[in-house]
């Protein structure tokens, strides 16, 4: 069994065990508050801090942990589904969030405010991260070009303790303008005093790109022709999405329970999100994680590969492929040596992409093998005719629609399994047994 494989089932068994803990403990234990203490290290020596937590958050803590490790472990197995390095950033990042929220409702912060420059919030890049795992999954690492980091642009806004930091450390408050600006009342507000505004960024954000990623995967699935695994993965993807519109319905109602200032203070208000967060992510990431390890090489390769667009119904295929056989065969259009896609194109009155996608996908031949049939049957005709037989194979070949010898030779042989001067020589001298019936005597 691959180590990473241990790992895994260690942190599914670690946190069965955590749970049981959870589980076994008594109410009163609940009320209570666990005390633990956090070795931190400083320049004046190392010393222990102590934070209390209840039951439930220290389960919150050991998932988010959990979640940690297995974005980790996602990200370094991701070799076979590239696309899965986006899930794995998801998962770190909603576990990054339970931790810092746990350490806000532990009052770290007061105590060790430096903790608030070293930590970064990154909630802004839930909804980027979802809609880039699944655009990476449809148009493959191609699309992710240096554009995608923009995406990630608008994470400056839960920057703001890493601005004041560099404001303080650089001396730029000393510049007046600068000055005047960051002492404006409103801009204090913003900075140091906590409102329920500063989660709708995050919370408009993730609405924005989840419903942008869900479009993108129902057009897909309508338009595009995909594999049978690629297929069932993009309609899990798509039931995955309507689990966090559920996460979104729920961080809604938080939002409006906080807006009570009654009610906003609850010590319990702080998991009605992250639990279920924290849970969806863990087994998100399992799944992944377990799926793409029992995947062989031919399903990776059939489930990553680059879709085919579909540019015909069934009976517009049908339609096309008929006006196609009669340009072939009334017009004899494969006798132009200079015939191209482009010129079948013009007569079809369809682009050249949709003419390939014909020929490939409804035909189940490409552009040349498709009109060297054709130039084939004509040649045999020929070699077969008496009447031809004081041409040379060259010009034979060239009167069919081919450009070179060596083609036409090689084609021909192909398709019939013998050389033109054999083909010809046959039917100089008729073999009576192949095309005759015989009488036994």
């Amino acid at each position: 069994m691959p180590f990473t494989n241990l790992i895994a089932i260690g942190c599914l068994l670690y946190s069965l065990e955590v749970i049981k803990f959870s589980i076994a403990s008594s109410a009163e234990i609940y009320k209570k508050k666990l005390y633990y203490f956090i070795p931190l290290i400083t320049p004046n020596g190392s010393y222990f801090m102590k934070i209390s937590l209840d039951i439930v958050d220290f389960l919150m803590i050991a998932l988010a942990l959990q979640g940690l490790i297995l974005s980790v472990l996602l990200l370094f197995s991701s070799k076979k589904i590239p696309s899965n390095r986006w899930l794995a950033a998801f998962i770190f990042v909603v576990s990054e969030s339970l931790v810092m929220m746990e350490m806000d409702y532990s009052d770290i912060w007061v105590s060790r405010p430096l903790l608030l420059v070293i930590m970064v919030q990154l909630k802004m890049a839930l909804g980027p991260l979802i809609y880039l795992y699944v655009r990476s999954l449809i148009f493959g690492d191609k699309k992710s070009k240096w554009k995608s980091y923009l995406h990630f642009a608008p994470l400056l806004i839960d920057m703001k303790h890493q601005i004041i930091f560099l404001l303080y450390i650089t001396g730029a408050l000393s510049v007046p303008f600068v000055q005047k600006l960051y002492f404006l009342p409103l801009t204090q507000s913003f900075l140091f005093r906590p409102s329920i505004l500063a989660v709708l960024p995050a919370f408009i954000s993730l609405i924005i790109y989840s419903g942008v990623t869900y479009k993108l995967i129902s057009n897909y699935l309508n338009t595009v022709k995909i594999s049978a695994s690629k297929l069932a993965g993009m309609k899990s993807i798509k039931n995955v999405l309507h689990l966090v519109f559920a996460l979104i319905g729920i961080w809604l109602i938080s939002i409006i329970i906080n807006t009570n200032p009654s009610k906003g203070n609850a010590p319990w208000l702080h998991c009605i999100v992250y639990f279920p967060a924290i849970v969806f992510i863990y087994w998100l990431g399992m799944s992944a994680y377990f799926k793409q390890s029992k995947m062989s090489e031919s399903e990776v390769l059939e489930y990553t590969g680059k879709p085919v667009k579909v540019h015909f119904s069934q009976e517009e295929a049908d339609q096309y492929q008929q006006q196609l056989i009669r340009l072939m065969i009334a017009d004899r259009i494969y006798l132009n040596p200079l015939l191209k896609v482009d010129s079948l194109a013009v007569k079809l009155c369809i682009p050249e992409k949709s003419v390939s996608n014909l020929l490939n996908q409804h035909i189940g031949k490409n552009f040349n093998d498709f009109v060297n049939e054709y130039r084939v049957e004509e040649a045999k005709k020929k070699l077969s005719d008496h009447a031809c037989h004081q041409f040379t194979i060259a010009a034979i070949a060239f009167d069919c629609g081919f450009n070179s010898l060596a083609t036409f030779q090689r084609v021909f042989k192909q398709l019939t399994g013998i050389t033109p001067s054999q083909y010809q020589n046959n039917s100089k001298t008729p073999d009576f047994s192949i095309n005759s019936p015989q009488i036994r005597i």
